[in-house]
């Protein structure tokens, strides 16, 4: 994934009848973060605004380095960095994704997949990108 500089985290409408909902992803992990409550503005545009500032963005920590918008799991507080500027020092006993009891050596999840490690560390073999996933402003 390219640097990112967006305002808003990627994120993925469910349109409903009722008003959207709005997930807003991790740009690092690519795991769900936050999923809004209804809401229905006069444009698409202000509605992904409303639900990023009034549910979503508190939910997240934006590296001072690259910018990106990541959950707890990826975001070294030590250095206010993403674990791909800043991996962390010790390596996970359990992937934070499913709880799963992991070892050293391993990248991915062998329960659910997920990558583990970022940074130098990681393989980019295996992973696959989000599909309806937007990017704001691309």
């Amino acid at each position: 994934m390219s640097e990112s500089k967006s305002r808003i985290a990627r994120y993925k409408k469910l349109a409903d009848s009722d008003g959207n909902r709005y997930q807003f992803f991790c740009e690092v992990s690519g795991a769900l973060v936050c999923t809004t409550d209804r809401i229905l503005l006069d444009t698409p545009e202000r509605e992904v605004e409303f639900a990023w500032q009034s549910e979503g963005k508190k939910c997240f920590n934006r590296c001072q380095r690259c910018e990106k918008w990541v959950s707890d799991v990826a975001f070294n507080v030590e250095t206010l960095e993403c674990v791909e500027c800043s991996p962390w020092e010790e390596e996970p006993a359990y992937c934070p994704h499913c709880g799963a009891k992991v070892s050293e050596e391993e990248t991915f999840c062998p329960e659910c997949g997920r990558r583990l490690r970022y940074g130098k560390v990681a393989s980019s073999i295996g992973m696959k990108a989000d599909s309806g996933l937007k990017t704001p402003g691309r």
